[in-house]
C-alpha cells in the first residue's frame, strides 16, 4: 500500500531473507571470528555483468595515477546488476546478525588498487565500542577477481572485534603487521563479509593484475549519516531497495 510504513522485518522478508539463511556454523563464524567468506555467490553471469558495469565509469588515468587506487561511485543509478548485491539475502543476513536491529547501506562504491599501491594501515570502519556495547557497522567486499597473497588481498586480525582495548598506534601504520593477522584469498564470485569493529586493511598490489571489489558497508539505522534515500534514484528499485538506501 502507497505510503505504508516498511520496517526492517518487512525488508528481510521481502528480500526472502529467513532464520535458516545462514547456518548455524555460519553465525558461529561471524560471531567468534568476526567475519565469513561466502564462495559462489555471484555466477558467472553476473560476476561477468558487474565486471563489465565496474569499467564503464572508469576513472580518468590521472586520477587513478594520483590516488593509487580506482573508485568507481554511484553505481546503483547506472545498471541495475548492482541491484541485487546489497538486497542479497545471504548478505542481509549476515549484516542483521552482526548488527541485531534496523540497518541501511551507508556506503557502496568500487575498488581496485593500482600495481604497486592499496597497503593501507589496520584499521576499523567504525570507532572502538567496549565488548558489552552493541556493533554500529558492517562490511561487505564482492570479489569480482580473485584475491591472492599478491594482488592487494584483504588482511584481517579474527577475533578483534571483540577485543576490549584498541589496537596501539604503532600496530595501525601501514607497515606494520600484527602476529594474528590472516590474508583472505579466494575466488572470484565470493563475497567477504566482516563486523565493523574487527581490525582490517587493504594489501600492496604487488601484481600487474586487477584486484576488483565491490564495497559495502552498512550501519544501524540510528547512527546512520544518511537521513532519507538519495534522489534520482531508478524507478526500478523495489520499496525494499529504497529502506536499505536510506527511505
Amino acid at each position: 500500500m502507497p505510503g505504508a510504513t516498511i520496517e526492517i522485518e518487512d525488508v528481510l522478508r521481502q528480500c526472502d531473507v529467513t532464520e535458516t539463511t545462514l547456518s548455524a556454523d555460519e553465525k558461529d563464524q561471524i560471531d567468534r571470528l568476526g567475519f565469513i567468506v561466502l564462495s559462489n555467490v555471484m555466477d558467472a553471469g553476473w560476476l561477468a555483468r558487474l565486471r563489465t558495469a565496474f569499467e564503464a565509469d572508469e576513472p580518468s588515468e590521472t586520477i587513478a595515477r594520483q590516488t593509487g587506487t580506482r573508485h568507481p561511485a554511484d553505481l546503483i543509478r547506472k545498471d541495475a546488476a548492482f541491484d541485487g548485491v546489497y538486497t542479497h539475502p545471504k548478505l542481509l543476513a549476515a549484516i542483521h546478525h552482526i548488527l541485531r536491529r534496523a540497518f541501511q547501506l551507508q556506503n557502496f562504491a568500487g575498488r581496485d588498487p593500482l600495481p604497486g599501491f592499496g597497503q593501507q594501515g589496520l584499521h576499523t570502519d567504525w570507532m572502538f565500542r567496549a565488548p558489552y556495547e552493541p556493533n554500529y557497522a558492517a562490511t561487505s567486499l564482492w570479489l569480482l577477481d580473485d584475491f591472492s597473497t599478491t594482488n592487494g588481498a584483504t588482511r584481517l586480525i579474527p577475533g578483534s572485534h571483540l577485543w576490549e582495548r584498541p589496537l596501539p598506534k604503532a600496530m595501525q601504520q601501514p607497515n606494520a603487521n600484527h602476529p594474528e593477522q590472516q590474508t583472505i584469498t579466494a575466488k572470484a564470485g565470493s563475497v567477504l563479509i566482516f563486523n565493523g569493529h574487527l581490525y582490517h586493511s587493504g594489501t600492496r598490489n604487488d601484481s600487474k593484475l586487477s584486484r576488483r571489489v565491490l564495497q559495502l558497508t552498512f550501519v544501524a539505522r540510528e547512527a546512520s549519516r544518511i537521513n532519507s534515500t538519495p534522489e534520482n534514484l531508478p524507478d526500478r528499485l523495489t520499496p525494499a531497495a529504497r529502506y536499505l538506501l536510506g527511505g
